[in-house]
């Protein structure tokens, strides 16, 4: 998601039911309260991706950027899957005039399909999902050259879908604008990869941003899903997540740290955590997905009806 000029951009994994168009809406945003009546933004080629699970805005805040899953890709005979592998960005004001980063077609299919190679070879896996993308300062050497550093972060990766784990996986490429057309200016690379475990679970990254008042770190989600079965047979889910800063320095990751409340104990969520944003240097609001599992309320998370999602605010001191 993205805060901007009072809206509050999000993304839906799935399309919306207002015909024809694509799973992208504003919501109004004020003092990190979020209300109002969705606003699906126009546009053909946002219309044409489809499995969004991404979103930010350039460190200047002129552009969003927007990513889908990456999870499938179609083939030469049949390239319809191509739209789930779409990296697109667009003047915050003119959602209409998005393109795609790296844009090629294929059977009519315009997507970003050649970025696929490059990152499977950056994080040496063919299948990967990406959930999570920012931009965010350069490296010392690269500063001249580019506008920032386009970094992903990926949920999943393995051999396939079925032969895949879950992980916290950065991998980045630095970036330039020119004429209004964005370019890799580098190759990704991987720099970080970490298999992170808390309260007994293991997780995968949900969202990703750079602090840009602090300056200072990322924000990251993580979350997990554990499926049971009781003595009688009946089957049920178990959702949540955690929040973590991750130290930014001279253009690198440190190490996560998991944030906790005042009294030392983690910021633990039952609803799942799909997103995060900064809104000033003391505030974040995290998003959330639940699937179609049912959170009952509580200090940890609240219960959602139809058609609604859960967020939380988070103040620090």
């Amino acid at each position: 998601m993205v805060a901007s000029n009072g809206k509050l951009l999000l993304a839906n994994d799935k399309r919306l039911p207002a015909t024809g168009g694509p799973a992208l809406f504003t919501l109004d945003l004020e003092q990190g309260k979020i209300s109002g009546e969705p606003t699906v933004l126009p546009g053909d080629a946002l219309k044409e991706a489809d499995k969004y699970e991404a979103l930010t805005k350039t460190l200047d805040g002129r552009y969003i950027i927007a990513s889908t899953a990456f999870n499938k890709a179609g083939t030469e005979q049949d390239p319809r899957a191509d739209i789930l592998s779409t990296l697109l960005y667009w003047p915050v004001d003119e959602p209409e005039a998005a393109k795609p980063l790296s844009p090629s077609s294929r059977g009519g299919v315009t997507s970003s399909i050649a970025l696929r190679k490059q990152i499977s070879e950056a994080i040496g896996a063919p299948y990967f999902q990406i959930e999570g993308i920012t931009m965010a300062p350069s490296e010392p050497a690269h500063e001249k050259a580019a506008d920032g550093q386009l970094i992903i972060g990926i949920r999943k990766q393995g051999n396939s879908s079925a032969d895949s784990h879950f992980g916290f996986l950065l991998i980045s490429a630095h970036v330039k604008f020119r004429n209004g057309t964005l370019e890799l200016v580098e190759a990704f690379k991987t720099i970080q990869n970490l298999n992170i475990q808390a309260q007994g679970q293991t997780l995968g990254l949900s969202g990703l941003e750079y602090d840009r008042f602090n300056k200072d770190r990322l924000y990251a989600v993580t979350s997990f899903e554990q499926q049971s079965v009781d003595a009688a047979g009946k089957k049920s889910t178990e959702i949540g997540g955690l929040l973590w800063a991750v130290p930014f320095t001279a253009g690198k990751p440190g190490t996560p740290k998991l944030l906790t409340r005042e009294d030392g104990s983690a910021l633990v969520f039952s609803n799942k955590p799909e997103g995060v944003e900064v809104l000033d240097a003391h505030q974040i609001i995290v998003v959330h997905d639940d699937d179609r599992v049912e959170v009952k309320t509580s200090e940890a998370g609240i219960k959602r009806g139809d058609n609604e999602f859960a967020y939380s605010k988070i103040i620090f001191p």
